[in-house]
């Protein structure tokens, strides 16, 4: 897999790149195609046809891998994707393998040699697919339900934000940013140390889901028959909401820190002895 390399103290992702000279290679073999079509050579134009959809298929596999890379690189906590990248490298060599057999009328063996040259190549310059799964250790939580509380409350998280761009009453803009950051802040602390995902993942649900419902119902509203009440009232709501993510944000610390002291305690006393 491509590594991240550091330059001036920050990260630099190498794998962030897209199959660019890959799809370059597609043009060639559009014209190709084009030129069989144009000769009256439809039979060579199917399989060339073909092989064009391959080959195209291939790439955009490699491409996929690219990108769930990446984002398995940024997560903290995920399971790994499925390899796209090396899929996609072992049709992109059957399909060399097939365009240098019947359509250039090569060897077998050169046909071959050129396929395995070919995937190796991609699997080479664009890593391998990620094969172990991101997920903590002795935390006591089931992964499924883990991942599947991260990422509902982060899709929720991303709707939000999406509705906040229609909102333009800078003080409701506010009030939504503040709450989405804290919750943010939650779903980092509970990546850190999941333990607490029962707890919060009802009180996410709870608040996040209403905020994301009240925003709509408030989008979809004529601004200009909107009353300032209307306006406090969705203020209000979200000062409220605000809270009460930094007093569940100021009850996991709380939890941390009472695990901490427990093992302090407990260190002390193996201590004595």
């Amino acid at each position: 897999m491509s590594k991240a390399v550091r330059l001036n103290g920050k990260k630099i992702k190498r794998f962030a790149r897209r199959p660019w000279l890959l799809y370059l290679f597609l043009l060639p073999l559009f014209f190709s195609v084009a030129a069989s079509l144009f000769e009256a050579e439809y039979g060579r134009f199917l399989v060339k046809l073909g092989l064009f959809a391959l080959f195209a298929g291939s790439v955009t596999l490699i491409d996929r891998g690219l990108r769930e890379g990446h984002r398995y690189e940024e997560a903290v906590i995920c399971k790994a994707p499925f390899p796209y990248k090396s899929v996609g490298a072992l049709t992109l060599g059957i399909t060399v393998f097939l365009l240098a057999f019947l359509v250039d009328g090569a060897g077998v063996f050169r046909s071959l040699f050129l396929a395995v040259l070919t995937s190796a190549g991609v699997l080479l310059n664009y890593g391998l697919d990620p094969r172990r799964d991101k997920l903590p250790r002795n935390s006591g939580v089931e992964p499924e339900l883990l991942l599947k509380s991260l990422n509902e409350a982060e899709a929720t998280l991303a709707e939000i934000v999406e509705a906040k761009e229609e909102i333009r009453d800078p003080r409701l803009e506010q009030a939504l940013d503040h709450a989405v950051a804290n919750a943010r802040e939650i779903l980092d602390t509970l990546k850190a140390d999941p333990r607490d995902i029962r707890v919060a993942r009802k009180f996410l649900v709870v608040y996040l889901e209403g905020i994301r419902t009240v925003i709509r119902q408030y989008n979809d509203l004529d601004s200009t028959l909107i009353e300032e009440s209307i306006r406090t009232r969705l203020l209000s709501l979200l000062e409220d909401a605000k809270l009460r993510f930094e007093k569940e944000l100021e009850r996991l610390r709380s939890n941390d820190l009472f695990d901490l002291d427990v093992q302090i305690d407990a260190l002390r006393e193996q201590l004595k002895h």
